[in-house]
């Protein structure tokens, strides 16, 4: 086809030829004027071509050819360029897929739109008792009176809103196969519900619902499988055990599926009403008469059934919850009752599940994602800069092409092909820079006690965002030099006598391209100085916050005897073995313990009476508490305001004492003196009365973001609602540098308690 149009074209200049002979006796003369007047014969091929429409991809194979060449001839230029980019398009990337996990994904199951949460998304723990308002969570029985009766949903679905990170054994020849692992508890109906079909296997169904430590199924993560089975096939059938119970593997979960809260990712799922085998010596699952003992643990959402709306259903569970509040009042005082039915289900939208990292970092992640876009801008203003500056050295080679018959688009063209092939090679290399960065970030955000675990392997969003980062990159540095290419100076080039390209103007009569590019670095780079600033200075607030307690010398960490085989029984003498020997090392200020970790977002709530007072309406008489060892308040350096701290003479002599931080003797007793007053906390083990000995100063306990809040504090060796299974925090104070300490705790630990696993230790300044 080219040589037709070849010949097409000659045969116009040759009939324009033989026109001039006519009036020219000179035939070579008569040729040179018709090629004149003809004009530039490559630049009416490539018009040509461009109107029959066969030569784009031809013409951006040949740019991209030239680009590469152009690349290959400045090695130096286009590896600073490439790792530049780099930098800035990794950065992007690897904010934006925290982002996207965090706050934009949705779960990856069957139409995630149509799913909705009946409980709190955005809070994990356990509370006891009653509050008024919107509720967190909902117990057992309660799920299952929705479950049994609701008319808006195709099925509803129950969760344990927390993981528990405890011991799992395979059940192979290999007996040292036991390493930690995170199990959650679901309903039957979790997996149907929710749309998701195992790669292996099958999913369990209602038929676990029925019969209470009947079921020892389980289905496991395809991570789990792909790191404690190896891949292997034949896994449907195995055998893990969890804690004293053996578990069949019955199912595999897809790759992607990570349940219903982002970040927790459990390992294991068994059923809900195995329960007691998961955490021995309670009992979650049973319909608790006094309201005021209820467990409330439960994440619950449901699936909308066709053409029914959010506002029906949260009319028709507004109707429901209440019926089942109503039910549940007999014998209340009339205080009681209207704070009881005061409890409400708010129904909402529940695609992007459940989590508690968008309101820990929601808006930091916002703020680095504007810190690193900026970057980025810089880099283009950077790099598009450089670029003008090479152009100098390639006015001639321009104005060669454009005196040979290159039209303006062309050469546009291919000057912004060579800085999309740039920002590509960038952006190819910015992925696996922006993965390696993930893996740091969440590294950085996670402690050993509350471990961040997000899917952020690249996906089609990820993809595509990486994609579209770089392909506007590529325009916006690529721009100014390309328009640059189409204003060249013919003349004056050829002559000899052009300016720098980088001190001429991308527009004729305009400001030099240059200096523009430096103006916008600048204004770039106090932006970026404004906002690096106002984020630093939010992490250093957050980093010097008062959390109530010196945390200079103070490191942590976590036992969990019962999972490794000690009966609970065994673990008070255990405990205070552990405390004693640690207390004897050299340089140690102080230990003591406490059942929930300091900063670890776990904590304890629960109905408080104050004997002799009458709450008003309305008010909310809960208070957040803590089993805390002897000697806690001077361990961890909270200051005691008035009476005295839990000390050894409180523990294990049926003395109930307690002692109330400031919030909690303000909202209770603002105009007498706590100490010495009686108060009544209600737990799942009954109405606990406590003498109160202390008021203390307020301190963090759930995270260093949290509003002062009441608080009480027990003695944890006291046997006053406390059965001593679910571990606790062991805290030490020392006279030097506390990771200077480390093997010496170790080894200390291990001596009393040989069965237990090496404890992983943080300081409270990691924290």
């Amino acid at each position: 086809m080219d040589e037709e149009l070849h010949e097409e074209l000659q045969f116009h200049i040759d009939m324009q030829a033989r026109k001039n002979q006519r009036n020219e006796s000179n035939t070579i003369e008569a040729k040179r004027q018709a090629r004149l007047e003809f004009g530039s014969v490559v630049r009416a091929t490539e018009e040509c071509r461009e109107e029959r429409g066969i030569s784009s991809i031809e013409i951006a194979a040949s740019d991209l050819r030239f680009a590469l060449r152009m690349l290959r001839k400045s090695p130096g230029f286009a590896a600073v360029a490439i790792l530049t980019l780099a930098l800035g398009i990794g950065a992007n990337t690897a904010i934006f897929s925290v982002i996207n996990s965090v706050l934009l994904s949705n779960l990856p199951v069957r139409n995630p739109q149509q799913l909705v949460f009946l409980t709190n998304p955005d809070e994990q723990g356990f509370e006891i008792g009653f509050g008024d308002g919107d509720r967190d969570f909902v117990t057992y029985p309660e799920f299952q009176q929705l479950e049994r009766n609701n008319q808006v949903f195709s099925g509803l679905l129950a969760a344990s809103n927390f993981t528990s990170r405890i011991p799992v054994e395979l059940q192979t020849s290999d007996s040292g196969n036991n390493a930690p692992a995170h199990v959650s508890l679901i309903s039957g109906s979790y997996f149907s519900v929710l749309g998701v079909t195992p790669i292996l296997g099958r999913a369990f169904g209602t038929e676990v619902d029925k019969l209470r430590d009947a079921n020892p199924v389980a289905v496991i993560s395809y991570a789990f499988w792909r790191e404690r089975f190896g891949g292997a096939s034949d896994v449907i059938g195995r055998r893990i055990r969890v804690l004293n119970t053996s578990y069949e593997v019955v199912g595999v979960a897809p790759p992607r599926f990570h349940g219903e809260t982002v970040g927790a990712n459990p390992d294991i799922w068994v059923p809900l009403t195995m329960q007691s085998e998961s955490f021995p010596g309670h009992d979650y699952l049973s319909q608790e008469a006094n309201p005021f003992r209820k467990a409330e643990w439960l994440q619950a959402m449901g699936r909308l059934k066709p053409g029914i709306t959010l506002a029906q259903a949260k009319a028709s569970i507004e109707v429901e919850f209440h019926q089942m509040m109503e039910a549940q009042t007999g014998g209340m005082s009339a205080q009681d009752k209207r704070q009881f039915l005061n409890q409400h289900l708010a129904v909402t939208p529940g695609s992007h599940g459940a989590s508690t990292l968008r309101g820990d970092f929601g808006k930091p992640l916002q703020i680095l994602m504007v810190v690193v876009g900026l970057v980025l801008l810089i880099a283009c203003a950077n790099i598009a800069n450089i670029l003008l500056a090479r152009s100098a050295a390639r006015q001639k080679e321009i104005s060669i092409r454009v005196a040979l018959g290159a039209g303006g688009p062309r050469l546009f063209r291919q000057v912004l092909t060579e800085s999309i092939l740039l920002a590509a090679i960038g952006g190819a290399v910015g992925l696996l820079l922006g993965r390696w960065a993930d893996v740091a970030l969440l590294r950085m955000v996670s402690s050993t006690s509350n471990q961040v675990r997000l899917d952020l392997h690249p996906d089609s969003t990820i993809l595509a965002f990486t994609l579209g980062v770089s392909l506007l990159t590529g325009i916006l540095f690529g721009l100014a030099p390309a328009l640059q290419a189409t204003h060249v100076d013919l003349n004056s080039v050829l002559k000899g006598t052009s300016r720098s390209v980088a001190g001429t103007t991308a527009r004729s009569g305009g400001v030099p391209s240059g200096k523009i590019l430096v103006i916008a670095q600048v204004a770039l780079s106090l932006s970026l100085l404004v906002v690096a600033g106002l984020f630093v200075r939010s992490f250093r607030n957050l980093s010097e916050t008062q959390l109530g307690y010196d945390r200079d010398h103070l490191l942590e960490f976590f036992v969990d005897p019962l999972s490794y085989g000690y009966h609970p029984t065994e673990i008070p003498a255990l405990d205070q073995s552990i405390l004693l020997r640690i207390d004897a090392i050299p340089g140690v200020a102080g230990a003591t313990l406490i059942d929930n970790p300091l900063m670890s977002g776990r904590d304890s709530n629960s109905p408080v009476t104050i004997e002799g007072q009458k709450p008003s309406p309305g008010d909310d008489a809960h208070a957040r508490w803590a089993m805390v060892g002897p000697n806690f308040f001077s361990t961890t350096g909270i200051p005691i305001l008035e009476g005295r701290e839990i000390t050894d003479g409180d523990s294990g002599n049926g003395q109930r004492v307690g002692v109330i931080n400031q919030t909690m003797a303000r909202k209770f007793f603002p105009h007498s003196n706590p100490v010495g007053q009686r108060a009544f906390v209600h737990t799942t083990s009954g109405q606990a009365p406590f003498i109160i000995v202390g008021v203390v100063q307020d301190s963090k306990q759930h995270s260093a973001k949290e509003k002062a809040l009441p608080r009480f504090y027990v003695p944890y060796f006291n046997p006053i609602g406390n059965d001593w299974t679910a571990g606790a925090a062991i805290i030490v104070r020392t006279a030097g540098d506390p990771s200077s300490f480390l093997s010496a705790i170790r080894s200390v630990v291990k001596q009393a308690a040989p069965n237990l696993p090496t404890v992983a230790m943080e300081t409270m300044n990691q924290r």
